[in-house]
């Protein structure tokens, strides 16, 4: 059986024994509304316990807004059935229409992938492990990159762009976040922008940021990509962005003026502004974005702050992405501004749980789709966190940190 028939079988074996836990059956018609108007049913919140493409109402001739009863003992499990072999043909409702796949896993057919990436003006200097120059918007900019080691010619690697905090820098991101054994285990690219130095917040977020200064970073970003991807085996379906605090409030920003190259993001402790301007968090708002990506929204509890709430300006993130259609989940620890308390499990590297999320979601996964909305939260995820806005229970236990986390 091929990796992704055996990926298909694992999640409509867990699918299965769901809906027997929950004692629903099918979809009915009023579970699949089609309130977005896209063509696919909606499953209700307490309603349909299926995906939304599962209550498919594009084809009513085929399927008028009831999922017919899945036989996945036979027609799924195996892989025999041509229907179901890989990706489930949208008009075959004899057998779950559920695919999701992993960054490991190659497109689906037709499936939405990310935009070229656009050329580097002129011609890229040699890009290595550990510090880099290149010219962006006519400055030289610099970057780290963090390489696995013992890396073979073959493998397709994610990317990670990776943007720190105030008063911080690319080698304190590289140490404090483990980054060296996180590549090394994980098998991906992490790639540590250094700012430009002409912001007292490293990054333009603020709402009197210029809309320039924000084409430029975001620009800078499109550089590093190019400039790596010519030289190392990129997956470009599988880059995404993690910022905390100021990095933290800048990489929804960047998500979205990048939203047709990015398949995901992590906020910690950071988050966007709102309209009309919160002036004790005057922080860009959210305008939109082109492609629905899954999302890591975390923060350190009521007392998250540094300058301003960051719990607040986390809310504002949290009700964008639901007003926007994106699939995400919500960590509260309890260590306020601070470097989030994780539990490693012994001999994995610190945030693996965030890391894994980066990796089980590709770019071309259906807008606010997500493995975890079948299988639930990994383990390897904190306990802290949950799927959606209220999901999650603050962390319990003592923290390292002061009195204001890490601000001071």
């Amino acid at each position: 059986m091929s990796r992704l028939n055996r990926t298909f079988a694992l999640l409509a074996i867990t699918l299965l024994f769901s809906l027997i836990l929950m004692g629903k059956g099918p979809c009915t018609p009023q579970d699949c509304v089609d309130v977005d108007g896209d063509g696919y049913g909606d499953p209700a919140s307490t309603g349909c316990p299926y995906h939304s493409r599962d209550c498919d109402d594009a084809n009513p001739a085929v399927n008028p807004g009831v999922l017919e009863s899945p036989d996945l003992g036979s027609a799924c499990v195996d892989g025999l059935d041509n229907d179901c072999d890989g990706l489930i043909d949208d008009s075959d409702y004899s057998c779950l229409d559920l695919f999701f796949g992993t960054c490991a896993d190659d497109p689906p057919p037709g499936a939405d992938l990310p935009d070229p990436l656009p050329p580097y003006p002129g011609t890229c200097p040699q890009i290595v492990a550990g510090m880099n120059t290149i010219t962006s918007s006519a400055v030289a900019r610099e970057f780290m990159l963090v390489v696995p080691e013992a890396l073979e010619p073959h493998e397709e690697l994610p990317v990670a762009v990776l943007w720190y905090w105030l008063a911080g820098s690319a080698r304190e991101f590289f140490e404090k976040g483990d980054i060296q054994r996180a590549v090394n285990d994980l098998r991906f690219l992490a790639i540590i922008p250094e700012e430009k130095g002409d912001l007292f917040f490293n990054w333009p977020f603020m709402i009197y940021s210029p809309e320039y200064r924000r084409e430029e970073e975001a620009r800078f970003f499109d550089h590093m990509l190019a400039c790596t991807a010519e030289q190392y085996n990129v997956n470009l379906n599988c880059v995404s962005t993690m910022g905390v605090s100021t990095g933290g409030l800048w990489v929804p920003h960047l998500a979205q003026l990048r939203a047709r190259r990015l398949a995901s993001f992590l906020s910690l402790s950071g988050g966007v502004g709102v309209i009309p301007v919160d002036w004790v968090n005057p922080i860009q708002p959210w305008f939109g974005a082109a492609h629905r990506m899954p999302a890591v929204v975390l923060w350190g509890g009521p007392f998250d702050w540094c300058g301003l709430s960051f719990t607040t300006t986390s809310g504002y993130l949290e009700d964008a992405l639901i007003a926007d259609g994106h699939f995400f989940v919500e960590c509260i620890h309890n260590c306020f501004h601070a470097q989030p308390p994780m539990e490693v499990p012994p001999g994995e590297t610190l945030f693996v749980g965030l890391w894994n999320f980066v990796f089980e979601h590709p770019y071309w996964l259906e807008d606010g789709e997500s493995p975890y909305l079948v299988t639930g939260l990994p383990d390897k995820m904190p306990e802290w966190c949950g799927i959606g806005a209220g999901s999650a229970t603050m962390r319990q236990g003592e923290c390292d940190s002061g009195l204001f986390g890490d601000c001071f």
